[in-house]
């Protein structure tokens, strides 16, 4: 905190030059670059609330503006990467008059590196400083805020980002598990869930501004109420949600294998409003490394939660996360892996290719994968993901699905949705190729071709009933 402040009273004569030379601007406008997981979006969803509160505006432009903010990610490599590059973009543009501020998780992991690295910024915030975002950038400019912050909420506001007809909900923060690989608890902390009073309250009114599916978010959800209840209650959770009649779907992210229960699995198959989908990553599929990745899971166990799922809830999409070249794996332990992918066949599979995170376990495990091997097993396993799943994906041809419209493409005006088992921004999604629609309507549509990420179809209009 000290840091900062002396950074931004270095800035003083600075900025009140600045606003001389102005013409003291009524209104300051600020740009905004959020990078990362949909977690790190909500931050940046609430530093935009606190901005607008506060007298500024957003404008698309970063020309137009007098403050520059980048939320940054800093969970592997290439999200340190794009965070630096875009970093460095925004540093060789920022004209006299801006400012510039930067945020996020990599400024929680790196704050001295990038305050040596990057001299030009005005104000490095931690995530813990972000709700001081307007005070900083006021005084950054020399001035006083045009308004004063107030909310009268169970929860902090939110300028959403997303189509006005989802929103994320991000039930917890932080993650109690020590998976070796995960960098994560290091820099955003244990975990911390809000109360089911205020998630029930900020569902409410993301409902009531328009959002018709809700996405559940935080590094684990099945661990959701732990730490202030001392047990889990993710489902009382749910079950308070599914009261909030005007939402069409909520949809469950991030849920450990270990603690997907036969409660939440009877929760699934009795919902009316938990969308047939679950996003679970397994990691791995070799005991061996799973021991060494310290999941606290096994194979057989894997198999049973998948199996329970399916028997369950005939038709559940299932999502999973997988990584190649961890320490020590061996081809026997990769050929396990694809053993249980191949017996499982997860809808959806996101692949990673080990990468050593700074403080972790891991990073200090012997026998590296050579760059060369995890290289190779990467590729072979994201070549065997796409042909897996486009011959998987066969099988909605001919389907009739319900699909939540997202948006109508720029260049051809064809509608894009999702259907139940489709995530925004990580599954494919739903192209219809005939038939109109626009964002936000649930329709039905057709299913008529795939590929490995995509499904295509026309918009089925039942009859009207007039004779």
């Amino acid at each position: 905190m000290q840091w900062y402040s002396e950074k931004i009273m270095s800035h003083n004569s600075r900025s009140s030059q600045i606003a001389s030379t102005q013409g003291m601007i009524d209104t300051l406008a600020y740009y905004i670059v959020s990078l990362g997981c949909p977690k790190n979006l909500v931050d940046t969803e609430q530093m935009m609330a606190k901005l607008a509160m506060s007298g500024m505006v957003y404008t698309p432009d970063p020309e137009e503006a007098q403050i520059l903010l980048v939320n940054t990610c800093g969970f592997i490599d290439a999200a340190k990467l794009e965070s630096i590059e875009a970093m460095q973009e925004i540093c060789s543009q920022a004209q006299p008059n801006q400012r510039v501020i930067v945020t996020g998780c990599l400024v929680q992991r790196y704050p001295q590196e990038l305050t040596k690295q990057f001299p030009e910024v005005d104000a490095f915030l931690s995530l813990r400083d972000q709700s001081e975002i307007s005070r900083i950038a006021w005084r950054l400019m020399g001035r006083q805020p045009e308004a004063i912050e107030r909310s009268s909420t169970l929860f902090t506001p939110r300028l959403l980002t997303t189509p006005s007809h989802m929103a994320y909900l991000r039930i917890s923060d932080g993650c109690f598990h020590q998976c070796s690989f995960c960098a994560i608890p290091s820099f955003r902390g244990t975990l911390r869930s809000r109360t089911i009073e205020e998630n029930v309250a900020e569902a409410r009114a993301l409902v009531q501004g328009g959002a018709k599916e809700l996405v559940l978010i935080s590094q684990d959800s099945t661990s959701y109420g732990y730490d202030i209840y001392g047990r889990f209650r993710l489902v009382e959770l749910l079950n308070e949600l599914e009261q909030i009649d005007e939402m069409l779907w909520m949809r469950l992210m991030y849920s450990y294998p270990t603690l997907v229960d036969k409660r939440l699995i009877q929760f699934l198959k009795h919902s009316k409003k938990l969308a047939r989908y679950i996003d679970m990553p397994i990691q791995h599929g070799s005991a061996e490394i799973l021991k060494a990745m310290r999941r606290g899971s096994r194979p057989d166990h894997i198999r049973r939660v998948v199996e329970n799922l399916r028997e369950a809830c005939p038709g559940i999409s299932i999502r999973s996360t997988v990584i190649a070249g961890f320490p020590g794996e061996e081809e026997s332990h990769f050929e396990e892996m694809m053993e249980l992918l191949n017996e499982l066949q997860f809808d959806n599979l996101g692949v990673f290719k080990y990468s050593d995170e700074d403080g972790t376990p891991a990073a200090k495990l012997p026998n590296k994968v050579p760059e060369e091997i995890r290289d190779e097993r990467y590729n072979r396993l994201v070549k065997w993901a796409a042909q897996n799943a486009r011959e998987r994906n066969q099988r909605w041809i001919g389907r009739m699905v319900d699909v939540l419209v997202d948006r109508i493409d720029p260049y051809d005006g064809l509608p894009w949705g999702r259907h139940e088992g489709q995530a925004p921004e990580c599954d494919g999604q739903v192209c219809i190729t005939r038939g109109s629609a626009q964002p936000g309507e649930l329709i039905k549509v057709r299913i008529t071709d795939v590929d490995e990420e995509n499904f295509y179809g026309t918009r089925h209009n039942p009859p009207s009933g007039r004779t």
